[in-house]
């Protein structure tokens, strides 16, 4: 596909053609983007949910939305020549599922809030667009190809400087009045804002208050720990204890079959997912134990781009890729 061919998508759709080339052989493929505040992602994923390819640059939020709109454009084009039927768009900020368009918390990029993304991209690259809050792209990335796998129903808790989250029902988002369900971090724990007692930056936080002779971040909370220091080990037990209050208040809550933790802390494992297990059991009815699954999050860094493609693949019409 070249830039001529680009321009030749028709009025009733974009790239039909290249759709129906695609039945007959290998299953169609989607540019993803994940659009964060210091990088952009990309690469092509398939219909299957395997990413053949991925690259990064700079975001370059500096320089505006629209310099950024137009580099965005150059990627896509750079991979023009794999037929792809549709880009699929992941990125920092509120989004307005429908439009498309970002509705605030975006001040990485210039002019970013209240950008008509979904129709710039559109018009851009002449391929049909779907755009999805980062932390929900998550969630749809985990049931897809992540330790949510064969799950209907589960949620996603991403703990990093906040908490924040993905809610799934039927395989599908649920976003809320206003695409914005899943703000649990701004709930209240013991009469603390849950996030500023219970994310990694929390933890951190507790950790400079018990021990305010460094500066600490989650990791080294941890490292001491395991290096046999009480006072770590101290922090520890009451910033676990904040974390598994929230998750038991989630699961009474949703009910969900599956909870699902990512960000930084998804880097601590197993050994992980079994200590926060523990305590959130001890915390529930003994009857809801047995009803949810507490694991960590397993699609890493592509996670973003995964879940794009589900919320492009869920949301366009399968004419287009089929």
């Amino acid at each position: 596909m070249n830039d001529k061919s680009i321009s030749s998508a028709s009025a009733e759709g974009f790239f039909p053609e290249a759709a129906r080339r695609a039945a007959g052989g290998p299953p169609p493929l989607l540019v993803a983007l994940d659009i964060g505040g210091t990088q952009i992602k990309h690469g092509l994923v398939n219909t299957r949910g395997e990413l053949l390819c991925t690259a990064r640059i700079d975001t370059e939020g500096r320089a505006g939305v629209e310099a950024m709109l137009e580099r965005i454009a150059g990627i896509v084009r750079d991979y023009a020549g794999h037929h792809p039927v549709g880009l699929a768009v992941s990125t920092l900020g509120i989004i307005d599922p429908h439009r498309g368009s970002i509705l605030g918390a975006a001040d990485a990029v210039r002019g970013y809030a209240g950008c008509p993304l979904k129709e710039r991209l559109q018009q851009l690259c002449k391929l049909p667009v779907e755009v999805e809050n980062d932390v929900n792209c998550v969630a749809l990335a985990e049931g897809w190809r992540g330790a949510a796998l064969g799950m209907h129903n589960y949620i996603a808790i991403t703990l990093g400087t906040g908490i924040g989250g993905g809610i799934v029902i039927d395989q599908r988002l649920y976003r809320g009045r206003s695409a914005a369900a899943g703000e649990w971090g701004c709930s209240t724990i013991e009469g603390e804002i849950w996030e500023d007692v219970a994310s990694l930056r929390g933890l951190a936080l507790l950790a400079a208050q018990a021990m305010p002779t460094q500066r600490w971040t989650a990791r080294q909370v941890f490292d001491a720990r395991e290096a046999g220091d009480a006072r770590a080990a101290a922090v520890l037990e009451l910033w676990f204890g904040r974390l598994a209050v929230g998750l038991a208040n989630l699961i009474y809550a949703f009910n969900p079959e599956g909870v699902i933790i990512g960000g930084g802390i998804s880097a601590r494992g197993r050994r992980f997912e079994a200590e926060i297990g523990a305590l959130v059991a001890a915390r529930l009815r003994p009857e809801f134990r047995p009803m949810c699954r507490i694991l960590v999050a397993a699609t890493g860094n592509d996670a973003g781009m995964l879940g794009a493609a589900r919320n492009w693949l869920q949301r366009q019409p399968k004419e287009l890729y089929c």
